[in-house]
C-alpha cells in the first residue's frame, strides 16, 4: 500500500471514456435484472473546492473482476479540459476538498501487496478486514501524500486510518482525524498536515470515550458509551475552558442519533452548535442553538409544522444555508429566502420528480452540487450556478438504469379512524392487462419512513411485473410528535390496521388482484410482515421477515436483560412497545410466535447471525413454532452479518430468495 501512495499518480485520459459517455441515450423500456440494479455505480462522488472553482469527480471503471478508479478534476464551465488521475485497484470511498489546494482522497483496500486479503487470524479463522487510508493530492493530481504517513507503525497496525472528523478552514494545512491510541487504550484526535501527511496527537479520550464533536478544529462535545453502545453521556467543553463538564446521559437509537439531541451543526459562532430538538412545546422536531457555555438549548432556528426537520445544510465556515426535511421529496428550509427560488428552478429542471439534495457549496453560496435521485433515476451529480441559473451534469452513478426504472405514485389514505396516511406505489415498466400481483413492503424503524425516491428493493420487485406498495403507517417519523406518537403501543394492532387500510385502497382500485398479494419487511417491516399474516391470514400468499421481531415479550426480555430496568434503552422501549407489568395481554396478542396457529401462508425468515439490535433468537424461534405447529417455513441465518449493512452477495442472495420464493407462491 505504502508503494502505491508513493507512486506517482498518471494524468491520462483511459480508453473508451469521454465526457460524453454520461449523456443518456435511448434505451427499450427492459426491466433491469437484479445483477443491473446491484452492479457497482460508475460516478462514486463529487466535491466542490471552497472557493467554487474547481470540481473534482471520483469515477470507477469495471470489467469482470477488474476494476479501475480514477479522478476528473476541473474548472467549472471548462469541462473539456479535465485532468484524469488515475488511481488503481482500490475502492475509493469519497472525495472532498480540504482546501483550495488539496483534495482528500478515501481509499479501501481488501488486499495487500502479495494478493492476499487483508484482516486477522481469529480462532482458526480467518476475518477479513479492509484497510482504509486517506491520501491528500493537488489539483493537478500531483504531489501525493498519505495521511499518517510519518507514524510508520500505525501504518502496520492500523486498519482504519480514515476517520477525518473536522476540516479546518482557518488552517488549511491540516485537518482533524480520530485514530485508536494502542499506547492508551483509547480513541484520539490527530492534527494531521495535508501537505506531508505527519500527525501529532491533540486529544486523548478515556477508555468509554468513542467520539467527539468539533467546531473548528477544537473539540466541544465528548460522548462516551455504555459497553452496548445503546445510551451515551454527553461531556461538554466550551471555547476557553480546560474541563470537561456531563451534560446529560441520551439513548442511542439504531441510526446512531441521540434521542432528542442529535447535534447538527456547528455555527461560526463560538460555543454555539445547532442541535434537533423536540422540546415539551414542540409539535415536530425542531433545530435550536445550544449553549456549551452554559448548557442550555436556545431559540428555535428551523422548524415547519407537522414535519420532522431531519438535518441541516452548511459552508465550509458553518454558515447554515438551509435545514431539511421530507414531505414526499426532499424539502428545505433556506435562511437567504432568494434561495428557495433557485431551488423550485432546480426541481422544475427534473420535472418536479426527483428529489434534489443539496451535496456541496462554495463559500459565497453561488455554486451547488446537488445529488439528484428519484423513482426512475437512480442518482447522479449535477452543479449549478446561482449567477447563472445554469445547470450541469456531472454523472450518473448507474447510467445503464436511466428509462428503465418503476415509476411511483403519491397515495393519499384515509385509515379507518380517521387518520391521514401517505402511501407510495411503484408500478411496473411493463404493461399489464388486468391487476396486479402485489408486494407489501413496510418500512422499518418503526419512528423511520418512507418518500418518493429510489428504492433498490421496490425497483428489484416491481422489475418481476409486480407492484409495490410503501405504507407510512401512524409510528412513523417525520411527520411529527403525535403521529409517531399515535403508534406507542399499538404495534399489534392499529399500525397493521394502516398497513390494511392502505392495502384495501389499491385492491379496491382494481389495481393490485387480491388473489395474489405477498408482504415482505425487515427489522420492524419483518415484524410487520409476520404480523400481517397473523391478522389477516387469508389476505396474503406469502410473507418474508428479515430481522424481525416475532416476539414482544422476547424483545422486552433481552433489552432489560441487556441494559437494566432502569436503562434509557428498557424505558424507551416500555414506552414504545408496552410494560410486561401491565400489558401482558395485549404483548402476547402482539407477538406473532404466540399466534402461529392462526397464520396460513408460508414465510420466509432472514437473519444476521451477528444481530445486536434485533437478537436472532427471534427468527430462530419463530421457525421453531412453525415448525412445531406444521406450517411451511423457511429459516436463513447468515453467518457474521449484522441487523443493516449487509455484504453485496449476501444482499443478492437475499433478494433472489425473496424473489423466488414470493413467485413460487403467487403460482400456487
Amino acid at each position: 500500500m505504502a508503494t502505491a501512495l508513493a507512486a506517482p499518480l498518471a494524468s491520462q485520459a483511459l480508453a473508451g471514456e469521454a465526457w460524453a459517455a454520461d449523456a443518456p441515450g435511448a434505451a427499450a423500456v427492459i426491466p433491469p435484472t437484479l445483477d443491473e440494479l446491484l452492479k457497482k455505480p460508475v460516478m462514486l462522488d463529487a466535491a466542490l473546492s471552497p472557493d467554487g472553482e474547481r470540481v473534482a469527480m471520483l469515477r470507477e471503471v469495471r470489467e469482470g473482476d477488474k476494476r479501475l478508479a480514477y479522478l476528473r478534476m476541473a474548472k467549472v464551465g471548462d469541462y473539456d479540459n479535465t485532468t484524469q488521475v488515475l488511481l488503481g485497484d482500490f475502492e475509493v470511498e469519497q472525495v472532498e476538498w480540504a482546501s483550495n489546494d488539496r483534495l482528500l482522497i478515501w481509499l479501501r483496500f481488501d488486499k495487500g501487496q502479495d494478493g492476499k486479503p487483508t484482516g486477522i487470524p481469529y480462532d482458526g479463522d480467518f476475518i477479513p478486514i479492509p484497510v482504509r487510508r486517506v491520501m491528500a493530492v493537488s489539483p493537478d493530481g500531483k504531489n501525493p501524500v498519505a495521511l499518517f504517513g510519518n507514524q510508520k507503525r500505525v501504518l502496520r497496525r492500523d486498519f482504519n486510518l480514515a476517520q477525518v472528523v473536522d476540516v479546518t478552514p482557518d488552517d488549511p494545512d491540516h485537518v482533524i482525524m480520530q485514530i485508536w491510541n494502542y499506547d492508551y487504550d483509547c480513541w484520539a484526535l490527530y492534527q494531521v498536515n495535508i501537505h506531508t501527511g505527519e500527525a501529532v496527537v491533540s486529544e486523548r479520550g478515556s477508555p468509554t470515550t468513542d467520539g467527539w464533536f468539533l467546531q473548528n478544529g477544537r473539540p466541544v462535545l465528548r460522548y462516551d458509551s455504555n459497553d452496548s453502545g445503546t445510551s451515551v453521556t454527553v461531556s461538554a467543553r466550551a471555547p476557553g475552558e480546560s474541563d470537561w463538564k456531563v451534560y446529560r446521559k441520551f439513548r442511542r437509537d439504531e441510526l446512531k442519533k441521540l434521542e432528542n439531541f442529535d447535534v447538527m451543526a456547528a455555527t461560526p459562532e463560538p460555543g454555539v452548535l445547532l442541535v434537533a430538538s423536540l422540546a415539551t412545546m414542540d409539535d415536530a422536531v425542531t433545530v435550536r442553538r445550544f449553549d456549551l457555555r452554559n448548557l442550555t438549548m436556545g431559540e428555535v432556528v428551523a422548524h415547519q409544522p407537522g414535519r420532522d426537520i431531519s438535518g441541516v445544510f452548511c459552508d465550509e465556515r458553518s454558515g447554515l444555508v438551509a435545514s431539511r426535511y421530507l414531505e414526499d421529496r426532499q424539502a428545505y428550509l433556506f435562511t437567504d429566502p432568494k434561495l428557495a427560488a433557485h431551488f423550485k428552478g432546480m426541481n422544475a429542471f427534473f420535472g418536479n420528480e426527483c428529489n434534489v439534495r443539496l451535496y456541496d457549496v462554495d463559500q459565497t453560496h453561488n455554486r451547488f452540487i446537488t445529488f439528484v435521485s428519484g423513482p426512475r433515476q437512480a442518482g447522479g451529480f449535477h452543479l449549478y450556478d446561482r449567477t447563472a441559473r445554469q445547470y450541469a451534469p456531472l454523472g450518473d452513478t448507474r447510467p445503464w438504469l436511466d428509462g428503465r426504472l418503476a415509476s411511483m405514485e403519491i397515495l393519499k389514505v384515509k385509515a379507518r379512524d380517521g387518520l391521514d396516511l401517505t402511501a407510495y406505489l411503484t408500478v411496473p415498466v411493463t404493461p399489464a392487462a388486468g391487476p396486479r400481483p402485489m408486494v407489501v413492503m413496510p418500512h422499518g424503524g418503526p419512528q423511520a419512513r418512507d418518500g418518493y425516491d429510489y428504492d433498490l428493493w421496490a425497483q428489484a420487485l416491481a422489475a418481476q411485473g409486480w407492484l409495490v406498495l410503501q405504507p407510512n403507517f401512524r409510528g412513523s417519523g417525520g411527520y411529527g410528535k403525535a403521529f409517531a406518537a399515535a403508534g406507542h403501543r399499538r404495534w399489534g394492532d392499529a399500525m397493521q390496521w394502516d398497513v390494511e387500510d392502505c392495502v384495501e385502497a389499491v385492491v379496491k382500485s382494481g389495481r393490485a388482484d387480491p388473489g395474489r398479494l405477498a408482504i415482505l419487511g425487515a427489522s420492524y417491516g419483518g415484524y410487520a410482515a409476520l404480523m400481517g399474516v397473523v391478522l389477516k391470514p387469508d389476505l396474503y400468499r406469502c410473507a418474508v421477515s428479515r430481522a424481525g421481531d416475532s416476539d414482544l415479550n422476547q424483545l422486552l426480555t433481552y433489552a432489560r436483560r441487556d441494559e437494566g430496568a432502569d436503562s434509557l434503552t428498557y424505558k424507551w422501549w416500555v414506552r414504545l412497545v408496552g410494560d410486561p407489568k401491565t400489558d401482558a395481554a395485549m404483548l402476547k396478542a402482539g407477538s406473532p410466535r404466540q399466534r402461529v396457529g392462526e397464520i396460513k401462508a408460508p414465510l420466509l425468515l432472514y437473519h444476521g447471525s451477528d444481530d445486536h439490535i434485533v437478537t436472532p433468537e427471534a427468527s430462530r424461534d419463530m421457525a421453531k413454532a412453525m415448525k412445531k405447529a406444521g406450517k411451511p417455513c423457511e429459516y436463513v441465518e447468515v453467518k457474521g452479518e449484522g441487523h443493516n449493512g449487509w455484504a453485496e452477495a449476501e444482499e443478492r442472495r437475499f433478494l433472489e430468495r425473496a424473489i423466488g420464493f414470493i413467485a413460487r407462491n403467487f403460482q400456487a
